[in-house]
């Protein structure tokens, strides 16, 4: 939870970081982000500083963070509430819908198509809660009360609907299964 500004700011860095973005300041940034604008970075920038509004009260800057990342949530199809992803966020392409019961670690990598919720029945509640430096490939869906350990990956379409509780492994398929268990997601990392 971002709670001060100095959270705010450590945040935005690491998000910065996972993103590969340079740092600019000033007049240059805005240039760049003008002629290469990145809307998924943005939409995370934007929805820390939203965190950061709504964890401290917020005033009048909320409604402004809250009309942007709505206009963001048009343009690239991103649902991700506040306060449920940690710092470090990577969302690669659009069209990504995460629960608001979800909670997602730091410095993961989430690419397009993908879904993390709960089962939508009255009788199961909760969602995933997903561990640190997890990958997940296109098209995964990752659904119910389950939990995901660190430095897992997670194939594109899958279908995770049991807890992966070994860290470090590779799952891939409809229902998901162990593939690999050769700490993939630094090999991911290392290219």
């Amino acid at each position: 939870m971002i709670k001060t500004k100095e959270d705010l700011r450590n945040c935005l860095e690491q998000d910065r970081i996972a993103n590969h973005k340079p740092v600019l300041k000033g007049v240059k940034a805005r240039i760049v982000d003008m002629l290469f604008p990145d809307l998924n970075f943005n939409y995370v920038r934007c929805l820390r500083k939203l965190e950061y509004c709504i964890n401290n009260g917020g005033g009048y800057r909320k409604f402004y963070y809250i009309k942007q990342l709505s206009r963001l949530r048009q343009l690239t199809g991103i649902e991700l509430p506040p306060n449920v992803a940690g710092p470090g966020l990577h969302l690669s392409h659009g069209k990504v819908v995460i629960s608001s019961k979800a909670r997602i670690g730091s410095n993961c990598k989430i690419l397009s198509d993908v879904t993390i919720g709960g089962q939508g029945r009255y009788d199961r509640p909760g969602a995933p809660k997903i561990g640190n430096r997890v990958f997940i490939g296109s098209g995964a869906k990752i659904i119910g009360d389950i939990t995901i350990a660190d430095d897992v990956v997670i194939g594109a379409n899958a279908v995770v609907t049991k807890s992966i509780l070994e860290p470090g492994i590779t799952v891939a398929g409809n229902p998901a299964v162990k593939v690999s268990n050769t700490n993939s997601y630094h090999f991911l990392n290392k290219n």
